[in-house]
């Protein structure tokens, strides 16, 4: 979650915009766990990726004295 946090796209796309989104699908359609389940898979198809790619950059990054 700080990966998307700590960058630019935070301003873009971020937890809260999905989740008022999501509120509001759910006032339209009254399917509360399937609309905010599928919120939280999208956050997660955000982060999970660039939590990897992050990880895998650090790690080449790393150099030994």
């Amino acid at each position: 979650m700080q990966v998307i946090k700590g960058t630019s796209l935070a301003s873009v796309i971020g937890l809260t915009e999905i989740s008022r989104g999501a509120a509001q699908i759910n006032n339209v359609t009254l399917l509360r766990l399937l609309v905010f389940s599928i919120a939280g898979l999208i956050y997660f198809c955000l982060c999970y990726p660039l939590s990897i790619l992050s990880q895998r950059l650090e790690g080449s990054m790393n150099y030994k004295a």
